[in-house]
C-alpha cells in the first residue's frame, strides 16, 4: 500500500505541468502587444478665399530728384536754407549779387526809351513828307528812305524789349528758389564764393511724397501681374529694412521687357510717405497683392511634408486613423497654404506627423479651438 502517496504525487506534478503548459499556448495565441495610439495634434482644413501674395524685395526711390545750379554768375551773398531743410516749391534758396544785374537791367530800359522816341520822331517825318509825295515836291526814292528808317527803327525798338526782358530774367534769376518740394542735402558752398552759370552745384533736392519703390520678380508671375493690373489697381506692401511698420502703396509701373540674363522683370510701386518716415535707397521687403483664389481649402504649413510622390500630410479619420493624401500645393497666406486635394474641415496632423504612417492608431491632443 505504500507506493499509493508517491503516485498521487507524480500525478498532481503532471497537472500542474499541464496547466502550465496550457497557460503558455494561451499567450502565444495572442500574439505580440499593440502599438499605444500615436500623440498628435491636429487643426481641421478651412475654406476661405486667399489673396494671392508674391513676396520679394527692393529698394525705395525718390520720384524726383534735381540738382540746384545757378543760371547767372556772380558772387555767393546769401543763403536762406541749412543742411538738410524742407523746403516747399518756390521757397528761396540762395541770393547771388544782383548788383551788376540791376545795372544792366537799367541800361536796357535806356536803350528801349530812345528807340520809342526814335520811333516817334521817324513815323512823324514820314507823315509830314506823304502830303509832299503826293504833291510831288519829293522823290518816291526818298519818301521809301523816312518809310524804311520808320521799320529800322521798329525793329531796333524790339531788339533793345527783348535784351530788356533778358536782364529782367537775369536779375530774377540772382535769387535761387526750389522748383520742386522736398528735402535738401547739405550745401556745398559757402557765402562769398564765386558760382558759375550752369556748373556750380550749390545743393540737391529729392522729392519724397509719393515714394517710388523699385524691385523684380520672375518672369513666371508676368502673366499674373498683367491679369491683377487689368482688373484694377494693385496693392503692394513695402517694410523697409530695421522697420516694423507696413506702408501701403500701389503698383505703378512695369517693365516692357525681361532681362535675358536674369529671367525677372522690373516693377515699381508707388507709395504714399506724407510724415516723411521713407527715405531713398532704403532695401524694403516689398509683398504684391496679385489676385484672389476663390474657396480654396488651407491648411497649416506645417503639415505638409516632400516625398518621392510630391507634396502629401496625413489626415486623420474619425477612428482616429492616419491616411496618408497626396495634394497640390497652390498660395501660401499667414503660415497657410493651399492643399488641393483635401476637403474643408478634414482634420490634418500638424504636430508629431513626422513618425506617422499610414494606418497608424493616433490620440489627438489638441486643445485649441479651429
Amino acid at each position: 500500500m505504500k507506493p499509493i502517496p508517491r503516485l498521487a504525487g507524480l500525478l498532481a506534478a503532471c497537472s500542474a505541468l499541464a496547466l502550465a503548459a496550457s497557460q503558455g499556448c494561451s499567450k502565444k495565441d495572442q500574439g505580440p502587444p499593440q502599438r499605444p495610439p500615436m500623440s498628435v495634434k491636429t487643426v481641421p482644413s478651412v475654406q476661405m478665399d486667399v489673396p494671392i501674395v508674391i513676396d520679394t524685395f527692393g529698394h525705395t526711390k525718390d520720384r524726383m530728384s534735381i540738382n540746384v545750379v545757378p543760371q547767372v554768375s556772380g558772387k555767393l551773398i546769401q543763403t536762406f536754407i541749412a543742411d538738410g531743410a524742407v523746403v516747399t516749391n518756390g521757397q528761396p534758396l540762395f541770393l547771388i549779387d544782383p548788383s551788376d544785374y540791376a545795372a544792366r537791367v537799367r541800361q536796357a530800359e535806356a536803350a528801349v526809351a530812345a528807340d520809342q522816341a526814335n520811333l516817334e520822331l521817324s513815323r512823324l517825318t514820314l507823315e509830314r513828307n506823304r502830303p509832299l509825295l503826293e504833291k510831288g515836291m519829293i522823290s518816291t526814292e526818298n519818301f521809301d528812305t523816312l518809310k524804311t528808317r520808320v521799320e529800322a527803327a521798329a525793329a531796333q525798338l524790339q531788339a533793345d524789349q527783348a535784351a530788356l526782358e533778358k536782364a529782367n530774367l537775369d536779375l530774377s534769376r540772382c535769387t535761387i528758389v526750389a522748383t520742386i518740394s522736398g528735402i535738401c542735402s547739405k550745401r556745398y558752398l559757402d557765402d562769398g564764393n564765386l558760382v558759375a552759370a550752369g556748373q556750380t552745384l550749390l545743393t540737391n533736392i529729392r522729392n519724397y511724397d509719393p515714394m517710388y519703390v523699385d524691385f523684380s520678380m520672375s518672369e513666371q508671375y508676368l502673366p499674373l501681374i498683367r491679369q491683377a493690373l487689368a482688373e484694377g489697381a494693385v496693392r503692394i506692401d513695402i517694410t523697409p529694412r530695421g522697420d516694423t511698420n507696413s506702408y501701403t502703396g500701389t503698383l505703378d509701373f512695369v517693365d516692357n521687357a525681361v532681362d535675358l540674363q536674369t529671367g525677372s522683370i522690373l516693377l515699381r510701386g508707388l507709395v504714399p510717405n506724407p510724415d516723411l518716415k521713407l527715405w531713398a535707397q532704403q532695401f524694403a521687403d516689398v509683398r504684391v497683392q496679385a489676385g484672389l483664389v476663390r474657396d480654396a481649402v488651407m491648411t497649416p504649413e506645417s503639415a505638409v511634408q516632400l516625398g518621392k510622390q510630391g507634396a502629401y500630410l496625413f489626415v486623420i479619420a474619425d477612428d482616429n486613423k492616419a491616411e496618408l493624401r497626396p495634394v497640390k500645393t497652390g498660395v501660401r497666406y499667414n503660415n497657410l497654404i493651399q492643399a488641393e486635394g483635401l476637403r474643408p474641415g478634414e482634420r490634418v496632423a500638424v504636430l508629431g506627423q513626422l513618425m506617422l504612417y499610414p494606418g497608424a492608431v493616433v490620440a489627438d491632443v489638441s486643445q485649441s479651438k479651429p
